[in-house]
């Protein structure tokens, strides 16, 4: 038998066709089951035609002398036969609930018996039925055996996809499945590009809208939707809709629609009969499959969840760091709720972070939501919030308080089912815990470091520091400690009579004064005794010079119920500091106020014992001890004795008290007028000496002179003085101190025998 098709012209109409392409197909199977002796001819022919008396296929049977025709007038009976010259024709509707309804016939002579082609055509019309039923139970079967080789819901969505739209020539498919767990469609698989942009840009607006709709439409009658039986505008609830047919079958578990199937086809082509119950058979006999891979949607959701919470108690247990932790707890939600945005609010007393998290603030519009549950410590949901179609908030609790807010919203439709809820929750509370945890860790290290620069305070007294050293070291403790960027340190100046600056981080401010203040901040802290903190304060509220501020604290250091002086710590960012800070600022300041004023006393103490009482100048011991520490380290020096002329008729004349001024006079003009790091000393009596390191004897000489000509003119009574000088270099040979005082004095005792007020060198050796 030698199988061919009638009608080539319309071969490839056919192949388009689902109906004429399946019957064929059937029709030619359906051969295999029937051998050469079961034929009741040994010429003739047997086809199979549509409803309408199309022929579509054919076997010819030997040698017939008569032809086919491509179409018969085909009556609607259970059997018919018609005859003509040469033959006769014999045909059985294809009955029953078959899936491709048409006639099977059997063109013959006219001697065959008509009984035994009866008989034939009912035999061979029942192995069409069983083939039929074969064929579409062999397909879906394949795309079942497909898609459970991988649970992943992409994976099987996408496999549907490509064996529907094998099945349904010049068709497109998009497959939707709802995700009730988090009530959201998911629209992501799709046989065109073009289609799927086309719904997720221009139609899927309100996912679950579309989805209520979708499911109120269908009807224990109504199996599919179609252009027929139902107004996709109104279905989709938007205008921009599709031009072509379309078709809608579900996917059903446990009598809920969990999904659908959207085909497409152009208006030329329109879905039939026969394409609508396979894909009804289609998609009720996947559902299972499209519910086991939801579930296993889930599974692998739960288990990132879990996931995720082990991360985060992980860098806990890991990492006692308030970053990592909140850093943790923003990176997986976030990507676990990929559809919605994700904010992290801090309270201020615990906004220690450097993260760009966002601080509380109950004036700020849209934190409502926040704000409730962080007062009443519970998450809260609101379905509706201004642009927001969804916003919740679940505080970070732990065992002492509220420490702020995870906040997830979208402003797109969205909902989140009990157990979304729960873990988030769930989340918030440990980050809370874990966020209470790392700052009482963070507090024990502040603390510890408080106890090492009290301790560190003190050892640095019992090593004789300077003044200035101190509130240097003090001032860098500070900044360490509260990672601020400013801080200075103010005392009272009885000869200014104002506070000075005497410590700063701003190294180019050398001397700024603070009179005291008649109103603001500055008077809450100087003379009403009061500790200073502000969040977000301006830069015009404390005049400080050099620093741009946000926040601020300032603690006043007290000195017998008197303000002596303050500590300010200063910061361009805004609630910098905690309270926490705040208190341990006051608490800092009573020590840095005892090393202070311990280390005053140790400088006034030295300075008496290095000093003349009379005049100020450092005496004839610091004199000699600073010469031969000069002679150590540097290449040259020079040395002036100074004695006041006629100062026995001065206190003959004015008295003894006005002979002490006449000194002190003097001693005040050789201080101005040297440098500060020259020395100025009283050798004994009515003579003093000034020491030039790293001077030789010319630059000497004009400081002599000077020193002569200041003391003349500004000295009342007036007085003149006597000099004379002696240098030493390492060139020439370095001098004991005894020689250059030797020296010295007789290059005075020249200028004295020469008639007093002037300056003589010593001549060398």
């Amino acid at each position: 038998m030698k199988k061919r098709m009638i009608n080539q012209n319309r071969k490839e109409t056919f192949l388009a066709d689902y109906y004429s392409a399946q019957i064929i197909n059937v029709f030619r199977k359906s051969f295999r089951f029937i051998s050469s002796p079961s034929f009741l001819l040994n010429k003739g022919w047997i086809f199979i035609s549509d409803k309408s008396g199309n022929v579509l296929a054919f076997e010819k049977v030997g040698a017939p002398e008569f032809e086919i025709k491509p179409f018969y007038p085909i009556q609607e009976m259970d059997e018919h036969s018609q005859n003509d010259m040469t033959s006769k024709v014999m045909y059985l509707p294809i009955l029953g609930d078959t899936w491709f309804p048409g006639f099977i016939g059997m063109v013959l002579p006219l001697s065959v018996d008509e009984k035994q082609v009866s008989a034939f055509l009912q035999g061979f019309v029942n192995v069409f039925c069983l083939m039929q039923e074969q064929s579409i139970a062999k397909e879906i079967a394949y795309c079942i055996r497909a898609v459970n080789q991988d649970l992943h819901l992409d994976s099987v969505m996408q496999t549907i996809v490509h064996r529907i739209t094998l099945n349904l020539t010049l068709s497109d498919c998009i497959a939707v499945v709802f995700d009730e767990e988090q009530s959201v469609m998911l629209p992501r698989w799709s046989s065109s590009e073009q289609k799927l942009l086309q719904w997720q840009t221009k139609i899927l607006n309100n996912p679950k809208k579309i989805y209520e709709n979708i499911v109120a439409r269908f009807s224990a009658k109504r199996r599919v939707l179609h252009n027929d039986n139902a107004n996709l505008e109104e279905l989709l609830g938007s205008e921009n809709t599709f031009s072509e047919r379309w078709l809608i079958a579900p996917f059903r578990y446990n009598g809920k629609i969990i999904g659908f199937l959207l085909l497409m086809r152009d208006t030329e082509h329109p879905f039939t009969t026969q394409e609508q119950k396979f894909v009804c058979r289609f998609t009720k006999d996947l559902s299972l499959a499209v519910h086991n891979s939801t579930v296993y949607m889930r599974t692998q959701r739960d288990e990132q969840k879990q996931a995720m919470l082990f991360e985060i108690t992980k860098k806990f247990h890991s990492s006692i760091n308030v970053d990592n932790v909140l850093q943790a707890v923003i990176e997986n939600t976030r990507k676990l709720y990929p559809d919605m945005s994700v904010d992290l609010w801090l309270s201020h007393d615990s906004f220690s972070t450097t993260l760009p998290v966002k601080q509380f603030s109950y004036s700020i519009d849209g934190n409502s939501v926040s704000a409730q549950a962080f007062m009443e410590a519970r998450t809260v949901i609101i379905p509706s919030d201004g642009e927001r179609s969804l916003t919740l908030a679940a505080p970070l609790r732990g065992k002492q308080g509220v420490y702020g807010v995870l906040e997830l919203y979208s402003d797109k439709p969205i909902s989140l089912p009990s157990r979304e809820v729960e873990y988030i929750t769930m989340l918030a509370d440990t980050a809370g815990n874990a966020f209470e945890n790392a700052q009482l860790y963070e507090q024990s290290n502040r603390l510890i470091k408080e106890l090492l620069l009290i301790d560190e305070m003190t050892r640095q007294l019992n090593k004789n520091i300077k003044l200035h050293d101190l509130l240097e070291f003090i001032m860098r403790k500070l900044t360490e400690s509260f990672r601020t960027e400013h801080c200075c340190i103010f005392s009272w100046s009885d000869e200014k009579n104002a506070f000075m600056m005497r410590a700063s981080t701003q190294k180019e401010i050398k001397e700024f004064a603070l009179p005291v203040p008649t109103a603001g901040k500055l008077y809450d802290l100087f003379v009403r005794k009061e500790s200073i903190l502000l969040a977000d304060g301006a830069d015009a509220e404390i005049g400080v010079p050099s620093f741009s501020y946000k926040s601020l604290m300032a603690v006043p250091l007290l000195e017998k119920e008197e303000v002596n002086g303050a500590i300010m710590l200063l910061d361009s960012k805004p609630h910098r500091y905690t309270f926490d800070d705040f208190k341990r600022l006051e608490m800092l300041a009573r020590h840095v106020k005892v090393a202070v004023t311990n280390a005053s006393l140790h400088a006034e103490v030295e300075r008496m014992v290095v000093t003349d009482n009379l005049t100020g100048l450092y005496n004839r011991k610091y004199l000699y001890d600073s010469i031969r520490q000069s002679q150590k380290r540097d290449v040259c020096g020079s040395l002036i004795l100074i004695d006041v002329d006629h100062f026995k008729n001065v206190n003959d004349t004015y008295g003894h008290h006005i002979g002490d001024e006449i000194l002190v006079q003097v001693a005040n003009e050789l201080t101005v007028s040297i440098r500060t790091s020259d020395i100025a000393a009283r050798w004994g009596g009515e003579e003093m000496a000034v020491y030039l390191p790293k001077v030789q004897s010319d630059i000497a000489q004009q400081v002599a002179e000077r020193l002569r000509l200041n003391v003349m003119r500004k000295t009342y009574p007036t007085v003149t003085i006597s000099s004379g000088i002696a240098t030493w270099t390492k060139e020439d040979g370095i001098l004991s101190v005894e020689q250059l005082f030797q020296r010295a004095d007789e290059a005075l005792y020249q200028a004295k025998r020469a008639g007093r007020n002037q300056v003589r060198m010593a001549e060398f050796a």
